[in-house]
């Protein structure tokens, strides 16, 4: 499948994804620290990206608030709150998206992206 997107915008959402996982999911473990990444692209109008670690996991109260501005649990350790904020607004704003969390407390977190085959923004202009 061909889709017509901004590059820049999916590389920013998938570093900081990552960063994400590093700050957060992996703290205080040395081993078995692993992020996949997947993508379907069999949707009808676009593809899934997903990508999944297996950190410590959210837990359900947390989820409910990770993509708000200002949100975090690391404000002590200098943490802003801002990446997860800045994923949301790039998928669903400028990509034309939609992302979801699911996680497990002791198992990891996996953030689902689903992505139009022309992000609305970057359509051909005619």
């Amino acid at each position: 499948m061909r889709i017509t997107t901004y590059p820049g915008a999916i590389a920013q959402v998938v570093t900081n994804l990552v960063i994400n996982a590093c700050i957060h999911a992996f703290e205080q473990r040395h081993s078995g620290n692993q992020i996949v990444f997947s993508i379907d692209k069999n949707l009808k109008n676009g593809v899934e990206l997903t990508v999944r670690d297996s950190g410590k996991g959210i837990e359900k109260a947390e989820q409910k608030r990770i993509f708000e501005p200002f949100y975090t649990t690391k404000r002590s350790n200098g943490g802003s709150g801002l990446g997860l904020a800045i994923v949301y607004n790039l998928v669903a704003s400028t990509l034309g998206g939609a992302i979801s969390v699911d996680s497990t407390v002791g198992v990891g977190t996996s953030f689902r992206l689903t992505l139009p085959a022309v992000c609305p923004a970057a359509r051909p202009q005619k």
